[in-house]
């Protein structure tokens, strides 16, 4: 069984901080920089709260910490950047979707063995109002061992039964409020991994399925608003429709993300707007790499009236499904 070699990990602090609120991004190369588009989009609605952010990767480099260090510079925020080695996790599954970076999370708990709570988010959401009540629920409950949020109403159902839970409640892992002394007592990450080694089939959403094997009973679900899975679709509907009005955290799940061209929808302008005054703004929108996307973006191009772009890319799509 894959172990938690914490000794395989490099960290090092970029900017102190003091602070005792910490909130951990486990990513690869593809989403260093939206990483810091959720810590831009924290920091915009901190208000007086301060916090410590914390990245786990094999592949953040100096270039990276610069621009992190541009972000947070003047401010009380801080950041640690912890190197994982490049063998760890590597005997666990993935998929085109979920890298060994997913794992990554598993790491937070154990990283800040002193904190009284961590907070762990993937790197495609956008915090559009203050994080303070999600971290009063924690207070007000110290016995909770992670306060989360279930995923899509209708598929949680058969999210439970796909992986043998009692009841139908399945949490979405992208983001976990974790006790930390809670979940490392009860050895949480160790029994995760132990699920994904001894499953008799394949586990379809790897270390969120485990997640929510080995913590069924013993986490809170809390308020949608702090995790608002947005799922971008490419219909009348998506393309006006806006979050509720006290949404706090924008997760932007599924293949499709705001920081490709063809995904115009209303709900993306909240990343895009600040991907436009970031320290990568330079960097272009991703373009279609197969057909299913071609797609979609030459459809994208003719629903807003870009008619060149709107042909190049279906012939693009034709190109790509049949060349």
């Amino acid at each position: 069984m894959e172990q938690l070699n914490l000794q395989a990990i490099r960290s090092r602090v970029i900017t102190d901080s003091g602070s005792n609120r910490h909130i951990f991004f486990g990513v690869d190369s593809n989403f260093i920089f939206h990483a810091l588009i959720t810590v831009m989009s924290i920091i915009e609605h901190a208000d007086h709260s301060v916090y410590h952010f914390h990245i786990i990767s094999s592949e953040f480099d100096e270039g990276d910490a610069a621009k992190f260090s541009e972000v947070l510079a003047g401010r009380k925020h801080g950041l640690t950047v912890h190197h994982a080695g490049d063998d760890m996790f590597s005997s666990l599954p993935t998929t085109a979707l979920f890298t060994r970076a997913t794992y990554y999370r598993l790491l937070a708990p154990q990283l800040v063995p002193y904190a009284d709570h961590v907070l762990y988010l993937d790197a495609d959401m956008v915090c559009i109002k203050s994080l303070d009540p999600l971290w009063l629920l924690a207070e007000r409950d110290p016995n909770v061992v992670a306060f989360v949020v279930g995923e899509i109403e209708n598929l949680q159902k058969a999210l439970a039964e796909n992986v043998g839970l009692k009841k139908t409640d399945y949490f979405n892992a992208g983001m976990m409020l974790i006790n930390v002394q809670k979940w490392k007592q009860t050895g949480i990450s160790e029994k995760a991994l132990q699920a994904l080694t001894n499953s008799e089939k394949p586990l379809q959403y790897l270390d969120q399925d485990a997640l929510n094997i080995v913590l069924e009973g013993n986490v809170c679900y809390v308020d949608r608003r702090f995790n608002h899975i947005e799922m971008l679709a490419h219909n009348a509907h998506s393309y006006s429709k806006d979050v509720p009005a006290n949404t706090c955290v924008i997760h932007y799940a599924g293949a499709d993300k705001p920081w490709q061209q063809w995904n115009q929808q209303k709900v993306c302008q909240y990343y895009q707007k600040i991907y436009r005054h970031s320290p990568v703004a330079s960097r272009p929108f991703d373009l279609p790499r197969n057909h299913y996307q071609a797609k979609k973006m030459y459809k994208t191009m003719f629903r807003t009236h870009q008619l060149l772009r709107g042909v190049y890319w279906r012939l693009r799509y034709f190109q790509m499904r049949y060349f």
